[in-house]
């Protein structure tokens, strides 16, 4: 059972050279994470940079915890080692703030600002913290984080299913991935039903400029 964080605990410091960039997703099933995570390394692929995804960890469905790990470069392992994640994308805030432990001081953040709330919290048994401390706490920790109306944005676009890309669009316009807002564009005419296409390029788009105005 997904449950709220009982407390908050400290990323670690990394003072290495990047030598790969590894891409941390977590959020909860439902919210598309591994579609995102896929269409990340496929559009890699295409570029020809090397690309290993993990497997999903946690419960998959609807509601539960979900993880995914994304190494791009001269990695032989889709594991990331603890520390060491270069970019976290968390589909829900304090997802975001659990994986904080695969970052350090220098990692970058974006990260959904709408909750989901856990059964434990309905059901009243702990309170859901306060979505501006949970982004508090995120800044104290990492380099930058970016915080994305994912939800709200794929909404006024018509497609509330688009919140996925929309993130993967703000991680885009940080920089930090090494390829063309075009290369993913390409990627999702091959991934995304025709009927939906046009509103998942103002998705991607959308988050694209949100964070490179940042």
């Amino acid at each position: 059972m997904r449950r709220v964080l009982a407390g908050l605990s400290s990323a670690c410091d990394r003072g290495e050279e990047m030598s790969s960039l590894n891409v941390f997703f977590a959020g909860v099933g439902g919210q598309g994470i591994i579609t995102g995570a896929s269409i990340i390394a496929r559009a890699a692929i295409a570029a020809g940079v090397d690309a290993v995804m993990s497997e999903v960890h946690g419960m998959a469905q609807r509601g539960g915890s979900v993880v995914c790990e994304l190494r791009l470069g001269d990695v032989h392992s889709p594991m990331i080692p603890e520390g060491e994640a270069d970019l976290i994308i968390g589909f829900e805030p304090v997802e975001t703030v659990r994986s904080l432990t695969k970052g350090n001081h220098h990692t970058v953040v974006i990260t959904e600002v709408r909750p989901i709330i856990p059964v434990s919290v309905s059901l009243g048994g702990i309170a859901y913290p306060a979505v501006e401390d949970l982004l508090a706490y995120l800044r104290s920790q990492v380099a930058a984080v970016y915080a994305v109306p994912a939800a709200a944005m794929a909404e006024e676009i018509g497609l509330p299913q688009a919140a996925n890309v929309v993130l993967l669009g703000a991680a885009m316009g940080t920089g930090l991935i090494p390829l063309e807002l075009g290369t993913i564009r390409d990627t999702l005419s091959r991934t995304v039903p025709t009927k939906a296409l046009e509103a998942n390029f103002r998705a991607l788009q959308g988050g694209f400029e949100l964070t490179r105005k940042a």
